[in-house]
């Protein structure tokens, strides 16, 4: 049976088994009740299942205007006998059973049912095995109505992990999150811990509460090792002068390439340049993904070298994204942008800069899988990027280097005082499947952008 939520079916290879019981749990805030009522939403407007709503503490009128800031009318629902909206109390659901529910959902043709919440059992029942009991007849009993059901659980601690015996009793577990993270925002997660008789993805994914309701991000598919990669045997032209001579006539199509140094070493400049020049003089259609300059600014930095970048944009060719450092999630991005990059047809990439990625997580080995789903998601696109970063240097604990260790090149830019001038170099330090040339060589920024000198000899 799909749920119909975005991206959560995916996790259970396409929807979870009819007839299942599953416990819904998380703390206040993660969005288990939002979770449960577009279970039953999508299955009445998505699958022609009709519902049913179990509360034992809010008023149907609460649940109406919290659905209708998605665009639910569940109102409309319950008028066209497709809904019915049950608000009782612990104590008559425990005295009744399902004897409660049984007239509503024959009433409707009820095929699922949200009940939120069965941890209001343990305010009438203070005995252990009297309330597993209660629990698991309960349970059985929306089964022999035909029903699949969500079951809402409050969880009261978010550190420690302890295994209520309701997750022993139904046959799939959901753990939603709304965890902190670096920075001044939260981050919700969801874990699927159990699913009894069928494979699910496990680990932990990220979710969003939209203006229509939840999309999961789930990167499944995107490292899968038999999904076909498209690439091509004919180099790509940098558009930087000099550069190409350094590659033997350019970059690799479908690569990744991270271009790390420090402030003012001309990193955002040749990403500019390299999407600017692809449009100009190949047609090659670009993204330009920034975390931390407006496209305004980007503009006016790019018209300092005589790049009309807002009429390549205008013209279709440049697609110039601000996404704020504040709002980005991994997840979402790595999946948004390779949504972005398909649609668009973009060619060309430039992430300004992965600093995003090191300011959200600590992990080193979170880290390197997700930058590694980012690098394959692109490169299985023939998508060929450009990954602004920082200087090795600033990065504590060698989680820079991990990264670099991902991609399939590295420049390194560098700016050292010469005798009292400061001088620019560029850096080959990697470059797989193509005999550059090493060394140091001179870079310099003029009206006309970024040029590299070749070293005499390389």
């Amino acid at each position: 049976m799909p749920t119909g939520i975005n991206g959560f079916d995916e996790l259970v290879y396409g929807g979870i088994i009819r007839g299942n019981s599953v416990l819904v749990e998380g703390v206040p805030g993660a969005g288990k009740t939002t979770f449960g009522i577009e279970f039953v939403y999508r299955g009445i407007t998505q699958f022609d299942e009709p519902g049913v709503i179990v509360t034992c503490e809010e008023l149907p009128e609460s649940i109406y205007r919290d659905a209708f800031n998605f665009g639910w009318d569940l109102r409309a629902f319950e008028q066209a006998n497709k809904l019915r909206i049950l608000c009782t109390s612990p104590e008559a659901l425990e005295d009744a059973e399902v004897n409660l529910i049984e007239e509503v959902v024959r009433e409707v043709g009820a095929r699922r049912i949200l009940v939120d919440s069965i941890s209001h059992f343990k305010s009438v029942i203070n005995d252990p095995l009297s309330l597993r009991r209660s629990v698991y007849g309960f349970c059985n009993g929306l089964r022999r109505l035909g029903l699949t059901s969500f079951l809402v659980k409050e969880r009261e601690s978010e550190e420690k992990r302890e295994y209520a015996f309701e997750e022993y009793v139904v046959d799939a577990v959901i753990r939603l999150e709304n965890k902190e993270r670096p920075g001044l925002h939260r981050h919700r997660v969801l874990e699927i811990s159990k699913t009894r008789g069928q494979e699910h993805i496990p680990g932990k994914h990220t979710f969003r509460i939209t203006d229509e309701g939840i999309r999961v991000f789930a990167l499944r598919g995107i490292t899968d090792v038999n999904s076909e990669i498209s690439q091509e045997n004919k180099l790509l032209h940098t558009g930087v002068p000099g550069l190409d001579d350094l590659l033997r006539g350019g970059l690799p199509r479908g690569a990744s390439v991270a271009v790390a140094g420090g402030s003012g070493t001309g990193k955002t400049v040749l990403g500019l340049q390299y999407l600017v020049k692809g449009a100009m003089d190949y047609g090659e259609r670009g993204i330009f993904l920034s975390f931390e300059e407006t496209p305004q600014q980007l503009f006016a930095n790019a018209r300092q070298f005589s790049w009309d970048l807002y009429a390549l944009q205008e013209q279709g060719l440049i697609k110039v994204v601000y996404m704020p450092l504040s709002r980005m999630e991994i997840d979402e991005t790595i999946i948004g942008l390779g949504e972005q990059v398909k649609s668009f047809g973009a060619r060309r990439l430039v992430l300004d800069s992965i600093y995003a990625f090191l300011s959200r997580i600590d992990n080193a080995a979170v880290l390197h899988e997700k930058f590694y789903c980012l690098v394959t998601c692109l490169n299985r696109l023939n998508c060929t990027t450009l990954l602004i970063s920082p200087a090795w240097d600033t990065a504590a604990g060698g989680r820079l280097e991990l990264i670099h260790s991902v991609v399939q090149g590295t420049m390194l830019l560098k700016s050292i005082l010469s005798q009292n001038r400061r001088v620019r170099q560029l850096e080959l330090y990697k470059m797989r499947g193509v005999n550059h040339v090493m060394g140091n060589h001179l870079l310099e920024i003029n009206a006309s952008g970024v040029q590299v000198f070749p070293r005499l000899g390389g």
